[in-house]
C-alpha cells in the first residue's frame, strides 16, 4: 500500500474510511450507484470528516486558550523555541498553524479569538461550521461538475488513437497497439 503523503493526507483517508462506513451503515450498495458523497452525508444527516476535524481542533484552541498559564497545553500552545534547528525544507505544521488554516477557511477573525467568552467562542464556532460545511459542499459538487463535464467532452471525433488498418477508435495510446495484434482488417 503507498503512503500517502502531505498536509491533508491523513484528513482525506480518514474522509474516504467516514464516506465507506456511513454507506454501509445506511445500506448503501455499490450497485445503488449513489456517486455523490453530498447525497450519502444528507442521508446520514452527519457533517463531513473535514467539519467534524475543524469542529474538534477549534474546540480544545477556545478550551486550551481559557486554561490558567502554567497548564502544559497551554504552555505548549504559545511555547516558543529559543534554541534548536529545523531540518531543511518546509518546517512542519504546528497546532496553532492549523487552527489558523481553519479559522481562515471559515472566514473566522484569526486575531481576536483569544478574547472571546466560552459561549460566544461556542457560538462563532458552530455558524461558522455550518457556513464552512455549505462552502466544502458547493466546492464538491462544482468539481464533480466539472469532472463530470471534461469526462463527457472525449467523443469519437476528438481522438487520435485510431487503428491505421480499420479506423477503430481505441480511446488510449495502448489501444491501437493491442488492436492491432488482432485486427484482421487490411487497407
Amino acid at each position: 500500500m503507498a503512503v500517502s503523503r502531505g498536509p491533508f493526507a491523513q484528513g482525506r483517508r480518514l474522509n474516504t474510511f467516514h464516506m465507506r462506513n456511513l454507506r454501509r451503515i445506511i445500506g448503501i450498495k455499490w450497485s445503488d450507484r449513489v456517486t455523490c458523497n453530498n447525497e450519502v452525508l444528507e442521508q446520514a444527516i452527519m457533517p463531513s470528516m473535514y467539519t467534524l476535524l475543524r469542529q474538534r481542533r477549534l474546540r480544545w484552541l477556545g478550551h486550551v486558550c481559557r486554561m490558567e498559564d502554567g497548564r502544559i497545553p497551554k504552555d505548549l500552545l504559545y511555547g516558543e523555541l529559543a534554541s534548536g534547528k529545523r531540518a531543511q525544507g518546509r518546517p512542519q505544521l504546528r497546532y496553532r498553524d492549523v487552527c489558523k488554516r481553519d479559522m481562515k477557511a471559515l472566514d473566522m477573525d484569526i486575531n481576536g479569538w483569544e478574547d472571546r467568552d466560552r459561549a460566544r467562542w461556542r457560538q462563532e464556532l458552530k455558524k461558522s461550521l455550518a457556513k464552512g460545511e455549505e462552502k466544502l459542499k458547493l466546492t464538491s459538487e462544482a468539481q464533480r461538475l466539472k469532472n463530470k463535464e471534461k469526462n463527457s467532452k472525449v467523443t469519437t471525433s476528438d481522438t487520435v488513437h485510431k487503428c491505421g488498418r480499420c479506423d477503430r477508435d481505441c480511446h488510449s495510446r495502448i489501444g491501437p497497439h493491442s488492436h492491432s495484434r488482432r485486427c484482421s482488417s487490411a487497407k
